[in-house]
């Protein structure tokens, strides 16, 4: 194996340099994050191809993408993200991928302080302040309009992601709906209602007509690095850092909104809730009685989302640049998330996504509002 370490120096890897596995921080869908202990004592986090596991839709071309964008940071983002201390990318069935950065073992991913409730609203509040420097000012740097434009990947993924769920025999009935009932509503089935916002064109035009800046891409809690305030003074590294950047799907340039919507599906508990399945879904039996789809608020892993006001602050801040979200927009966006995703889960984690996608695609048409149909807690005050 080969791997090339700081600025571009190549150098052959023998166990010395390879280090030793301490713990693994997660299992990802084609990836694996572990903290590895180098010969010199010091800690690394290895994120790296599971070379055990299929690749995905997208398989290793993410981690490509990672590995690009903190090789090429802005100077104004730099101190945003962790350093980046080795890559590595072989050839083989399938290729080995990864990059290491340091560990900083004083900061806490900003998702487990939110599940846990380890902090006060007071602390939620100066989180948020600093996330939105670091991200509308630092990270959110204007670019060039992407070619092709955004709307074209919007479109490409969402029709792959609808035709490869097709295949799954419960979802071939909503998907080829041209109406369905949803939560007692009349609606489009979800790639009826994606055809006549392609139809349409509106939307689709609004979103490349956004400004355009360099996006995080993959921004929510779990992807955020946060110090408590009485380690401060031991620590010579920024209080937050960025993380895991670029969507799974690839996006780096975009209209801030991308961000935006990322976070605030994580920040109100819904995408939490998406991934341990606290959630109520019906109609995937025969769909006669029509489908419903609910986050159950009361459960035991949304409940410190709802005591606890993890985005308010970051959407003033983001209106005060950017102005209030496009309503159409943001359903847009966060349809496309939902059913990118769903084919990389299965069961009732699946067929929430892609109800969810569903509604968001509706929405997006104007045929309602987005608080109409989903839980009301959950819902951004978004603009029309």
């Amino acid at each position: 194996m080969s791997r090339r370490f700081g600025a571009g120096v190549n150098t052959g890897v023998d166990s010395e340099n390879s280090g030793q596995v301490v713990r693994t921080l997660k299992e990802g869908y084609w990836d694996r994050t572990e903290v590895v202990q180098m010969a010199d004592g010091s800690l690394r986090v290895r994120k790296s191809s599971k070379g055990d596991a299929p690749p995905g839709p997208w398989g290793v071309s993410a981690l490509r993408r990672e590995i690009a964008y903190l090789s090429n940071l802005p100077r104004t983002a730099r101190c945003s993200f962790p350093p980046l201390l080795a890559e590595w990318d072989e050839a083989g069935a399938p290729p080995s991928v990864g990059y290491e950065v340091p560990f900083y073992a004083d900061h806490v991913d900003a998702g487990e302080l939110a599940r846990h409730s380890r902090l006060t609203q007071a602390e939620v509040d100066e989180f948020q302040d600093a996330l939105a420097t670091v991200l509308l000012d630092e990270v959110h740097v204007p670019l060039s309009a992407s070619s092709p434009p955004l709307s074209e990947h919007v479109r490409d993924v969402v029709e792959h992601a609808l035709s490869a769920l097709e295949a799954d025999p419960t979802l071939a009935g909503l998907i080829r709906a041209e109406t369905v009932q949803l939560n007692q509503r009349q609606v489009a089935g979800p790639r009826a209602a994606f055809a006549q916002i392609v139809a349409e064109g509106r939307t689709l035009a609004a979103l490349d007509a956004e400004p355009q800046v360099r996006l995080h891409g993959d921004c929510f809690l779990e992807n955020i690095l946060w110090l408590r305030h009485e380690l401060l003074a031991a620590s010579g590294v920024p209080r937050l850092l960025l993380i895991d950047p670029v969507s799974v799907a690839g996006v780096m340039r975009g209209p801030p909104l991308f961000d935006f919507v990322k976070y605030i599906s994580y920040a109100t508990g819904e995408l939490p809730a998406l991934r341990s399945e606290c959630v109520d879904v019906a109609g995937f039996d025969d769909g006669q009685d029509g489908y419903s789809y609910r986050v159950r608020l009361e459960a035991a892993q949304v409940a410190p989302f709802q005591t606890r006001d993890w985005h308010t602050r970051l959407r003033r801040a983001f209106e005060t640049k950017y102005g209030p979200a496009q309503g159409g927009l943001y359903c847009l966006i966060d349809g496309y998330f939902s059913v990118a995703m769903a084919v990389n889960t299965s069961g009732v984690q699946r067929q929430a996504r892609l109800l969810k996608a569903t509604q968001d695609f509706n929405a997006a048409l104007g045929h309602s509002r987005c608080s109409e149909q989903r839980n009301v807690a959950l819902e951004p005050d978004l603009g029309a």
